[in-house]
């Protein structure tokens, strides 16, 4: 039995291997592609370990090396740091040390996702990368009118009619080259993004568990994705607050003795699904709805982005008993959720006027979602309670 440390670089890996006693140490380069890769793993034996740190392309080095090995692990990479810190950092050193901790089982594991979790990490991920080159073409623009002191008088820039006044004022000939390439540009991004929200579509249709955290006021279904996307199998996670940690949606912790201290947020985890609960958050601010309340309660005291930064935690721990308990959210709005359920399915005949669902449970029957239980007394007088105070609290903004 040997156990085998990896240090992955773009173009080829470093590896280290040594046995159950931490002797008969080898060190040795394999070129970073499928096949060397491949040669490399049909060496190894039934009992053998490979470990290998987190970086661009661990996934498909790792679902190479699985089927040939005892056990393929994927390190953290800054915990591995905190743990072993070496005054020469060389591959060699790299390598030996993963396989070292390896061997006395000591490494921060990163559990990886399944290849259809994956892709679909991978889907967010792109519609994430076309949205931000979006909005620089937005930016773009704007400042062409900022430096020609131009201020659309539309609520609108890129309405029809909005596009109509911008084309119509004076500009250089750089100027108007530079202002049609980018609505060229703009217009490409908007149509790329439209197609991969209809591909996120047509799989958030065929998932339950999609559709179930779209029935939580705020969330779409780009963010019903991208938050599956990083949860993966919701029995990962025993309880709400590892969820929320996985987030990097928790308060640091320093503790000495009797003294406690509590930071600002980790933000460990992914940060695009991070950003995606707080884009959910921001949304779910501006509702009606009973989880708002703690918003506008922090908000008062701390401010708007601490108070956005809780709404998100909590709507991540309502995600993670919804899934759990394989029901849709109790005090969603009738006519927005039917409106976001629709989307799922476009094919489908439009309801009449009779036939026009009028309450929660219809709305839910129609999309074929659990129906959901009975809430107790006492969950029906806090919902009211903070609906209550979601009302006071926009009526004092508004004053």
């Amino acid at each position: 039995m040997f156990y085998y440390g990896l240090d992955v670089h773009k173009r080829f890996i470093q590896v280290c291997r040594i046995d159950g006693a931490g002797k008969a140490r080898k060190d040795f380069r394999v070129d970073a592609t499928r096949d060397a890769i491949l040669a490399f793993a049909k060496t190894l034996g039934p009992d053998d370990q490979v470990v290998l740190e987190a970086t661009f392309h661990t996934w498909a080095i790792w679902t190479l090396l699985v089927p040939h090995c005892g056990r393929a692990v994927v390190a953290n990479p800054l915990r591995v740091k905190a743990i072993a810190h070496a005054r020469i950092k060389t591959d060699k050193v790299d390598a030996h040390i993963l396989a070292q901790l390896l061997r006395m089982d000591f490494i921060p594991e990163v559990e990886m996702p399944g290849e259809e979790t994956w892709e679909l990490r991978q889907l967010v991920s792109h519609r994430l990368l076309l949205a931000r080159k979006r909005t620089a073409v937005r930016n773009a623009i704007h400042s062409i009118l900022n430096r020609k002191l131009l201020h659309c008088p539309h609520s609108e820039l890129f309405s029809l009619v909005g596009r109509r006044w911008m084309l119509a004022q004076q500009y250089t000939e750089i100027e108007r080259f530079m202002l049609e390439n980018n609505l060229s540009l703009f217009d490409e991004l908007v149509r790329g993004i439209q197609v991969v929200e209809e591909k996120m579509i047509a799989i958030a249709s065929r998932e339950l568990d999609i559709k179930l955290l779209m029935t939580i006021p705020g969330v779409n279904v780009t963010v019903a994705i991208g938050m599956m996307a990083t949860i993966g199998e919701i029995d990962r996670f025993a309880t709400p607050d590892k969820l929320a940690s996985y987030f990097g949606l928790v308060a640091r912790v320093h503790q000495s003795a009797d003294h406690c201290y509590h930071g600002r947020i980790t933000k460990e985890g992914s940060s695009s699904a991070r950003w995606l609960a707080v884009e959910a958050a921001q949304s779910l601010a501006q509702l009606s709805s009973p989880l708002a309340a703690s918003y506008h309660r922090i908000k008062r005291k701390r401010g708007h982005n601490v108070a956005v930064v809780a709404l998100a935690r909590k709507l991540v721990v309502v995600a993670w008993h919804i899934l759990r308990n394989q029901e849709p959210y109790r005090y969603a709005p009738v006519a927005r959720t039917r409106q976001k359920l629709r989307r799922l399915t476009p094919a489908s005949p439009p309801a009449t006027r009779g036939q026009m669902p009028r309450t929660l449970d219809a709305v839910y029957a129609e999309a074929d979602l659990p129906a959901l239980s009975a809430a107790s007394a006492g969950e029906k007088r806090a919902a009211s309670r903070n609906k209550r105070g979601v009302t006071i609290a926009k009526k004092r903004d508004r004053a």
